[in-house]
């Protein structure tokens, strides 16, 4: 799955069995499926056989591994082999099983599946990656200093940086207004722009938390949200009309918004000298076709104070095809 970071705020999404899973997915394939069931006459009436065999999100073969595992609420350890297989005797009945393989991978919960006495079943077991790429695609960074002044910028970029306006050379030189307005070469700018390309890892963002937000309120939601946040009339100007023209296609949408702790860990600010107040925000969105019973908690906005010198940013990334989706559309 490919994101498109726009100018600070990330999205996802995959609905899976009450969980929401980011990473690639895979519209052909489930997490998991029986794919052979035979009868073993060396096992007892009393016993059953699944055959576990496990891949990973490429659909390479999990060899060689330990991979934790839950089998009815119960906690267990096993290596697959050379071509991935690991046996698991059980009672016949109803199982339902939680895998875990690394932190690089999401979760895998299973329904209950139903094995009969003396049968051996292969269950086919396909581990998704929480890591998925992006391309951070504008954004804008804002300076407001009381007084006009020299400002250094480094971005501390966990990936590759694409374009930069004005050029980033080791950093961002510039003169400030506290009005806003950059100065550079004999240039003025209203902003620093950046774009690059990263990957981010699932388990830093909690996409459980945040809007269901209709095409036509958008506007209104934005307006609403971003002056909570503390953003200025130009500063939600600029957002609103570069995000609402792109999500224009589905009558719904998923909105989750990153702040400076969550956000800092891919892209780092130094700002010399040191600001009074640093605000970030990076949206999140995705297109929604349907939400079914979605267990989603609305996410709790907090606002910034704009004293002194103040650093205000903000960016997004996108899902290029809907990527929330209900259990039963998979």
């Amino acid at each position: 799955m490919r994101f498109i970071l726009s100018t600070p705020v990330f999205v996802l999404v995959l609905l899976l069995q009450g969980h929401f899973f980011y990473g690639k997915t895979r519209e052909s394939m489930p997490l998991y499926y029986i794919s052979k069931t035979e009868v073993m006459p060396g096992l007892k009436t009393s016993e059953a056989l699944f055959i576990l065999r496990f891949h990973d999100d490429a659909g390479n073969i999990v060899a060689n591994k330990q991979i934790k595992l839950s089998d009815n609420g119960v906690d267990k350890l096993v290596t697959p082999d050379a071509k991935g297989d690991a046996g698991l005797h059980v009672k016949p009945g109803k199982h339902r099983f939680q895998f875990f393989y690394s932190k690089d991978y999401f979760e895998i919960t299973t329904d209950s599946i139903v094995i009969k006495p003396r049968n051996q079943a292969t269950l086919e077991v396909y581990f998704q990656s929480s890591k998925y790429p992006v391309i951070c695609d504008k954004p804008v960074i804002y300076l407001y200093p009381q007084q006009k002044m020299p400002v250094h910028v480094e971005l501390d970029f966990k990936g590759t940086l694409g374009f930069t306006y004005p050029l980033y050379n080791k950093g961002w030189n510039m003169e400030a207004d506290p009005d806003g307005i950059l100065h550079a070469g004999g240039k003025t700018y209203n902003y620093l722009f950046w774009e690059g390309n990263t990957e981010i890892q699932a388990s830093t963002v909690d996409l459980r938390e945040g809007f269901m937000v209709k095409k036509d309120s958008l506007v209104s939601f934005f307006e609403n949200k971003l002056s909570a946040m503390g953003l200025n009339a130009k500063e939600t100007n600029d957002f609103i009309t570069y995000w609402c023209p792109l999500m224009q296609k589905q009558d719904q949408y998923y909105i989750h918004f990153m702040f400076e702790t969550e956000y800092s860990q891919y892209a780092k600010l130094t700002i010399e000298p040191k600001p009074d107040q640093l605000f970030r925000v990076f949206m999140l969105w995705a297109e929604v076709k349907s939400t079914g019973n979605v267990p989603l908690r609305e996410q709790v906005i907090k606002p910034f104070t704009r004293e002194g010198f103040t650093v205000v940013e903000w960016g997004g990334a996108r899902v290029e095809k809907p990527a929330y989706t209900c259990r039963e559309n998979l």
